[in-house]
């Protein structure tokens, strides 16, 4: 899971808390910001929890009947990045998912294509690339947006700031963009084993896939350790952003 929910949700709850200190000591302000912590807290969980969902566009009601004013306007717009940046993640799993990019080193599929002069697999991975290239295109211009947003909000100045500074921030730091960059990595090391696999002869011999010579086949053996490397660091990543957030929430 992307570590924008934590930035942008849990540290925003945080950073806010000691601005308003500075900012008011009047006891109405003082209740709104105690609702509005709660409110990102409690919808934060909802887009969590229905992002691990992937196969199911998320439906969180980001506005609160409980928030006015400064707080209800920065609240709908935190949590709003949070479902933009979910979704387009969780169509982009469903667009690899569509094509069977997780089928791709499939054995019994590999053997049918190669009949077929590799025809499924070519078309596979120029569609996978095509998903990729998109993906990095509309997740930056997400964020190039969100902070083109953040600067006009009909908001206070201080918090005006403060949320664009929390999107650099994250921009920065947030790990989705290190787990984006292992996949591209790995998408990399499929166009070789494909290559691998197009030169050379190979059958399939007790449910692997054996070459007839030694040098593709250690080459091939290379390059599966390497996605599978990649795969660790990956999983890693988001077991590592799943058990923040619940930490957080």
């Amino acid at each position: 899971m992307p570590r924008i929910f934590v930035i942008l949700g849990c540290a925003t709850v945080l950073v806010f808390g000691w601005m308003f200190y500075q900012y008011t000591v009047q006891q109405k302000e003082a209740a709104q910001l105690e609702t509005y912590q709660t409110v990102l807290l409690e919808k934060t969980e909802q887009i969590f929890q229905q992002a691990q969902q992937w196969e199911k566009p998320i439906q969180v009601e980001v506005s609160d009947p409980r928030l006015t004013g400064d707080y209800k306007i920065m609240s709908d717009f935190i949590l709003s990045q949070m479902m933009q940046r979910a979704e387009a993640r969780n169509q982009y799993i469903r667009d690899l998912k569509a094509l069977n990019w997780d089928k791709f080193l499939d054995i019994d599929r590999l053997v049918k294509d190669k009949k077929n002069q590799y025809q499924e697999t070519e078309q596979m991975l120029q569609n996978v690339h095509a998903v990729v290239d998109a993906y990095e295109l509309k997740t930056t211009k997400q964020e190039e947006n969100a902070l083109a947003q953040a600067k006009h909000l009909p908001i206070k100045s201080i918090f005006r700031q403060q949320i664009t500074q929390s999107l650099r921030d994250s921009r920065d730091s947030d790990e989705s963009h290190a787990l984006f960059e292992l996949e591209k990595q790995s998408l990399a090391k499929a166009d070789e084993i494909f290559k691998v696999l197009k030169a050379h002869k190979w059958e399939k011999k007790n449910k692997l896939i054996m070459f007839y010579e030694d040098a593709p086949l250690k080459q091939f053996n290379q390059l599966y350790t390497e996605i599978l490397q990649l795969n660790t660091q990956m999983d890693t990543i988001r077991q590592k952003n799943r058990t923040e957030l619940k930490q957080k929430l």
